[in-house]
This record gives structure tokens, C-alpha cells and sequence, in this order.
């Protein structure tokens, strides 16, 4: 007897063991939008207690319209690093532009804050249909 499965034939990210401490998301507000040949990112943060030393910049491309598989798991990549001000008690803005997209196709980003020991948590994503 044979049983056949269908999917989409990809497998998620992996993920830490259930007995590991689950991360909070991060606080700061991420949003993306289109500029010309573009997609910018903007978030500010405020860190007077957390040490966050580091921002990672991370970004999955879903596929064109029309042609997306939303239920299928998102695979990420590093695009980008920046170094966070640690300031206490004062906002910072943070701006990072993604020249490396398409028209026609959605991207999905998300930041991951890390701190010296390169311990991270991951923000919320935000999507975009790039046109």
C-alpha cells in the first residue's frame, strides 16, 4: 500500500526545542513601504533597560501575484545588520532600504534584536506587494 502526500514541498525554519524559553516579540513598531526601485523599512525603538546591541534584517520573498502559497512555511535570509544606540530613555529612528526587489513580487521582512550575546527575538513581519 502506498500513501501519497501533497504539499508544497518545503519545510519550515527550524525551531528551538519546546523545553527552550520562548522569546518575546520585539516592541518597536516595523513598517515598510515602496520608494521608486525600493522597499524601506522604518521602526524606532527605545532602550533604556534591554541591551540590545544589534538589529538583523531579514526578508522572504512569497512569490508574484497570483502565484502564492500562503499556508506554505516562509524561508528568511539575512539581508542586513545594524548597530543599535543604546541611549537610555531617548527614541531612536532606524531607516534600511532593500534595493534587491522585483515589481510583481511580495516580500515579507521581520527584524531580530539581539543583544550582545547574540541572544535574539524576532519582531512582527510586515508584508508588501511591491508594483
Amino acid at each position: 500500500m502506498t500513501l501519497l502526500v501533497a504539499g508544497c514541498g518545503l519545510k519550515a525554519n527550524p525551531t528551538p526545542s519546546a523545553s527552550a524559553v520562548e522569546p518575546k516579540q520585539g516592541k518597536q513598531k516595523l513598517t515598510v513601504s515602496a520608494d521608486g526601485n525600493a522597499v524601506v523599512l522604518t521602526w524606532q525603538m527605545q532602550n533604556p533597560d534591554e541591551k540590545i546591541s544589534h538589529t538583523t534584517i531579514e526578508k522572504s520573498q512569497l512569490g508574484s501575484t497570483g502565484n502564492i502559497c500562503r499556508d506554505c512555511p516562509r524561508t528568511f535570509e539575512k539581508i542586513g545588520q545594524l548597530q543599535v544606540l543604546n541611549v537610555k530613555n531617548e527614541k531612536s529612528d532606524y531607516r534600511f532600504a532593500d534595493s534587491l526587489v522585483e515589481k510583481g513580487k511580495i516580500y515579507s521582512y521581520r527584524l531580530k534584536l539581539c543583544d550582545k550575546a547574540d541572544v535574539c527575538r524576532e519582531s512582527q513581519t510586515v508584508e508588501i506587494d511591491f508594483k
